[in-house]
Order: C-alpha cells, then structure tokens, then sequence
C-alpha cells in the first residue's frame, strides 16, 4: 500500500514539474481558464496552495487581481488593490454585502484614476458615492446603479457624479436601476449600452441627446419612465443608429410609439415591448403598429421576416407575443378583460407586414398556471391558425388549464369559430399526469365526432404528436407503466407520443 501511494505521489510531481517547464506567460493563461467568474478568489487561493512557483505566479500576475467584490471580504479587496498595479480594476458591491457603499469606494480612492467599471447594489440610497462624484473616475468605461430599495413615489433629490462635469469619454455602458441621476451634464456620448430602468426625472430630451450623440449604440433599454414625457425641441429626427442591434420599451403606449418613429435601426434584430396600463385609453382597440408608424415599417418587416412561428403565451404575470425578432409584453393586471382581444389586433396588425392571413408562420400558445375562458381563447381561432399547444403548471400553483382542456372537446356556440383551434397538431402535457383523465375525455369527445360530419373541413385535424415534457408527469407515485401505456395509446390515436423527449412505442393505435 505505502509503495502505491508513494508511486502516485511521484507521478503527480512528475506531472507538475512538467507543467513547470511551460513559459510561465503560458501557465498564466491556463490558470486564467482556470477561474470561476463567481468565486475567482477561491480559485487563486487553490492554485497557489500547489506549489512555491504557482504561488509566485498567482501573487505576482496583477491581471488576476483586478476584479474587487465586497463580497470577498475588505481585507482581501485590501490585499488585491496591492497587486494590481497599474491596470485598471473593476468594481463590485451587492446589495448583501455587509460594507456601505461610500466605505467601499473611499477604500480604492487612492486607485480612482484606475476604475474600469463600478457595479453597485443597494438598499438605501447612499449618501455619497465616493469617487463617482469626482472627474477623477477618468478611465471609468462601465457605471452600474441598482438601488434596489427604490419604490414609486419616494421623494429624493438627483445625484450629481463626475463634480457636474461631462462623464468620462470611455464611458460605454450606462446601467442605472431606481437611481435618480442627473443626465444633462454628463453629456453622455458614445454609449454602446444604455439601460435605464425606473428612474425618476429623465426627460425625453436628456434621451434623446444621448441618442443623438450615441450613433454606435447597439442595446438600449428603457423602462418604467412614464413621467418621460414628449420633448420640449424636436431636432435631427429621426435618430439614425445603424449599429443598434437589441431595443426594449417598457413604456405607456403613446411614448413606444413616439420612439419607433424617432429611431431608424436599420440592424436591429431584436425588440421588447412592455404595454404598461398607465391609461384606459390606452386599450380602446387601437394597436401599436395601428395606425402605422411609417418610418419604422421597413424594420417592422425585417424582424417578422425571421420568425419560424409565433408564439402567444398566458400566464398569470402577462399575456404576450414573440413574433420573430419581436416580443411585445401586456401585463395582466388591469387589464385582464380586455387583454386577450388587445393582443388579437396586435397580431392581426402585425400579420399585414409579414404577407397577410393565410401565410406565414402558425401559432404555439402557452397557457403557463393559468386557465383562460374559452372565449379568450376563441379570439385566437382565426388566422394565423394555433397549430401546438402547451398547457403548463407552475411549482407551488394550484392553476391548471383545466377549463382550455375541456374547452378542446366542446363545440363552441354558433358564430364563435366552431371547434376550439381546429387546425391544432401538437400538444405539450407539462401538467400532472393525476389530471390526465381530462385530456382523454376532451380528445375522445374531439375526435369520435368525426364520423358525424359528412363535410370534413368541419372536423377538427387529429393530432401529429403528444408530448409529456415535465417533471410533474412523473408526480403520481408508483406508475402502472402497462397500465400507462394502454391509456396513451387510446390517447394517441395514431400520433407519436413522447415522454420527456424520448419517443414512447404505443403500440397499435386505436
């Protein structure tokens, strides 16, 4: 035994010393492959444990101590800022670390002139931010904001950074979360990333300045700014950003439609919409795309023309549609009466620019713990027909879909579109097999009515394939698979069935 471990001891000192004879700069790049982005420090506290040479190369490569987290205590922030030298350092504080933002910052003040980026979380508003509030920060690329704490109607003055002056010409990337930030005289240019979220007191002209100034931008992302209002001058619209390559709009409906038509992207590939519900007006049956925003029509056309199939989804936080590069959000609360129809002439408005009803790309609706009406769900019984289903229930919700599963074998009233997505193929079974017995008496109720119809076209068209993808299909307890498999293949009836992705052999269909 002691001549085996002595033999494995030996070949693992063999094998380090011939990773020693490597160029050290080479070592280097191995160990930086090495690092976990969460806990880089555990990582190099390991590698240096290995041996004299690999704990000289962990202390002496400044590269590996850039990365300052609070979180990894003040005294190792203290140690790092040492080793770095002369590179510049990133900065990191999370709303769970237990230093303040102000005794952070002024720990690497001496190092300001250095700050590639500053990321900062909180619950309270700080009072100051250090170095941030200086036009010292001249190397400062990334500025990240998050005032966790932040609520609607909180009263509190802007903060001014950079001593009032222009904000550092290597900024690139502006994140700001709740936090109130004077604009104007940053004079912000060159951004290539602007995310402003719930933050109050920006104006329509400080945003677009910045987009006037910001011709490379390629992401930008505006949300919760509702008091943003309409600019007070008009000029040099619309904004030609040819890099911009993903926008969102969490905005009332009036201030979405204002930017689509103050933006030309003519590489814009992706595009999130958030109707809030800040006025009932809002949802008089009026689209966003209706009437058209001409100037943005030709990228309209361009983000439809990629999509495989549209995807509808209800779930119990809002209603939605991804329609190629496009996806527009409506929350659900406020508007549950009216929010499947709002998102009917969304789509129906949208297919205009994608050829017209009867071609394109299908529907695959997700029902996701929520159980919609049958009359939400006949709105969407037109073209584009809804060709797959997914009915899905959430961990810890007792809302299943079980009125859209009775609603597949009932025959809706005259004039309300016949049968239930009559050109539907397939279905996803994310809920619990426990309820199974309603998807089988809906698809026997579907089906046997077949034979009564002398005119095909008014029978709903059987089913291509049946899919269980979900752990919750293996919540019943013991499984009678036997038993199991008798029931899918009368479910079946002639379609492929899948259990988690794996095609299931059912037999002789019924």
């Amino acid at each position: 035994m002691d001549r085996q471990v002595s033999s494995r001891s030996s070949a693992r000192v063999s094998q380090r010393s011939t990773i020693n004879q490597l160029p050290q700069e080479l070592i280097v790049i191995i160990f930086r492959l090495c690092l976990d982005s969460k806990e880089p420090v555990k990582v190099l506290k390991r590698l240096a444990l290995v041996c004299p040479l690999w704990k000289a190369i962990v202390k002496g490569t400044p590269s590996f101590w850039t990365n300052i987290k609070a979180a990894d205590g003040i005294k190792h922030a203290r140690n790092a800022i040492k080793k770095t030298g002369e590179l510049p350092i990133d900065l990191t504080l999370e709303t769970s670390d237990s230093i303040s933002v102000a005794w952070f910052l002024a720990a690497f003040s001496e190092k300001v002139s250095h700050w590639r980026s500053v990321k900062l979380s909180f619950e309270a508003l700080p009072t100051s931010f250090g170095g941030l509030q200086t036009s010292a920060c001249h190397s400062l690329e990334k500025l990240n904001l998050t005032w966790d704490g932040w609520e609607p109607g909180l009263s509190t003055s802007r903060l001014t950074l950079f001593d009032g002056g222009p904000a550092p010409t290597g900024l690139k990337d502006l994140f700001l979360w709740g936090t109130p930030v004077e604009l104007t005289p940053m004079g912000l240019s060159k951004l290539s990333s602007l995310v402003l979220v719930d933050v109050p007191y920006i104006a329509m002209d400080d945003i677009l300045f910045i987009l006037l100034n910001s011709p490379t931008l390629i992401t930008l992302d505006l949300r919760g700014l509702g008091d943003l209002g309409f600019p007070e001058h008009i000029v040099g619209l619309p904004v030609l950003l040819e890099s911009l390559f993903a926008c969102t709009f969490h905005l009332p409906i009036r201030l979405i439609r204002f930017l689509l038509s103050a933006i030309h992207a003519p590489s814009l590939r992706r595009l999130e919409l958030g109707v809030t519900c800040e006025m009932e007006d809002d949802f008089d049956g009026s689209s966003i795309f209706s009437p058209p925003v001409s100037e943005f029509e030709p990228t309209l056309t361009k983000l439809l023309s990629t999509a495989g199939h549209i995807e509808v989804t209800f779930d119990d936080l809002d209603l939605s549609i991804t329609f190629g590069g496009l996806k527009i959000f409506l929350e659900s609360s406020g508007v549950d009466s009216e929010g499947p129809q709002y998102l009917r002439n969304v789509l129906d408005s949208l297919m205009g620019y994608s050829g017209g009803e009867g071609t394109g790309p299908r529907i695959h609706m997700h029902l996701d713990a929520v159980d919609p009406t049958i009359e939400e769900l006949l709105i969407f019984n037109k073209s584009p027909a809804v060709e797959r289903l997914t009915l899905s229930e959430q961990f810890g919700s007792d809302s299943i879909p079980k009125s859209a599963v009775e609603a597949l074998g009932t025959p809706a009233a005259p004039g309300l579109g016949g049968w239930l997505f009559p050109e539907l193929e397939v279905i996803d079974w994310n809920v619990n097999l426990d309820v199974l017995d309603k998807l089988e008496t809906a698809l026997d109720k579907r089906y046997s009515t077949q034979q009564a119809y002398a005119d095909e076209h008014q029978c709903p068209r059987r089913s291509r394939e049946l899919r269980f993808v979900s752990s919750y299909t293996m919540k019943m307890g013991p499984v009678d698979l036997e038993g199991l498999q008798n029931r899918l293949r009368v479910l079946a009836r002639g379609a492929r069935v899948f259990l988690r992705n794996a095609l299931v052999d059912v037999g002789t269909p019924v």
